[in-house]
């Protein structure tokens, strides 16, 4: 029997960063969506029917995040969803972005009003996520918001991979997005690939404020590494999951603090980073209890 509420969603590195190296997605149709900048949540039924909501790393979001959620438009469009999977024998995970109104975690937006915008569905009868197109059709039928699709391409060279990843952040920032998600639906990936997430799936993200390492010169040294500066977005991202996970305890230091550096330090360790000298995490934090004030 499976546990719904553990379904967790993957962490997801850039092209250049995958394993065993971004080739892996050349000759595969890549699907670019939006990546909005707000809070990951997903969405499941408990075993009485009751809806409930995880956060990136907690099988229940802090009931701050509960209330949030619960007070969006949306709401009684993913209960009817989670429903309706459940009267067909299914069980689904909803993931999708919470946009709490104001000032976004990595301050690139404004939230006008609170909202969700989905942009994942796990399927526990496939035991995988569903492609943008079933994704986008099961919202449709409930009138539930999905993040927009930015393109399409099939690439056969890393140029073009590059190139068309570049056109489609040009958009994200005509459009005032932090970046985008690519995403791969083929039964060619299969489990034993390293890059692949279950059966046929690949996921990446590409960001505006991330460096184009792929596209400089690269000299090999010896001794030990010295890695860049981990970028402000992630760090703020990494504060964000904390105050998802346990709410209105945020405001307590010695609470925050300690999850804040080790969902840093995590960060760090995904993106082949290291906090800089003058990024102080007990700065960040104070300024995003100010902003949750104001």
């Amino acid at each position: 029997m499976i546990d719904i509420s553990k379904t967790k969603y993957p962490e997801l590195d850039r092209a250049v960063l995958l394993r065993p190296g971004p080739q892996i997605v050349l000759g595969h149709e890549i699907y670019w969506t939006v990546k909005e900048d707000g809070s990951n949540i997903g969405c499941y039924l408990n075993d009485e029917g009751e809806v409930h909501f995880r956060s990136r790393n907690m099988d229940q979001a802090s009931p701050q995040f509960y209330s949030y959620l619960g007070s969006t438009d949306e709401f009684p469009a993913i209960k009817e969803l989670l429903e309706d999977a459940a009267h067909w024998k299914d069980e689904y995970v909803i993931f999708g972005e919470l946009l709490v109104k104001g000032k976004s975690p990595t301050k690139t937006e404004i939230h006008e009003k609170t909202r969700f915008v989905v942009f994942d569905i796990w399927s526990s009868r496939y035991q995988r996520f569903m492609n943008y197109t079933k994704v986008h059709q099961e919202c449709y039928h409930v009138d539930l918001p999905v993040v927009d699709l930015l393109g399409t391409c099939h690439a056969n060279t890393l140029d073009s991979l590059w190139s068309f990843r570049d056109e489609m952040l040009d958009i994200c920032k005509d459009l005032g997005k932090e970046g985008a998600v690519a995403k791969i639906w083929d039964d060619s990936f299969n489990a034993g690939d390293a890059v692949s997430l279950k059966r046929g799936i690949c996921y990446f993200k590409e960001k505006l404020d991330t460096p184009k390492i792929e596209k400089k010169p690269r000299k090999v040294d010896d001794g030990k590494p010295q890695l860049p500066e981990l970028p402000e977005s992630e760090i703020l991202g990494a504060i964000e999951k904390v105050r998802v996970d346990i709410g209105e305890e945020f405001s307590n230091v010695r609470i925050a603090m300690p999850m804040i550096a080790d969902y840093v330090k995590e960060e760090c360790r995904k993106h082949h980073c290291v906090l800089g000298k003058g990024q102080s995490l007990f700065r960040y934090y104070q300024l995003r209890l100010q902003e949750l004030a104001e």
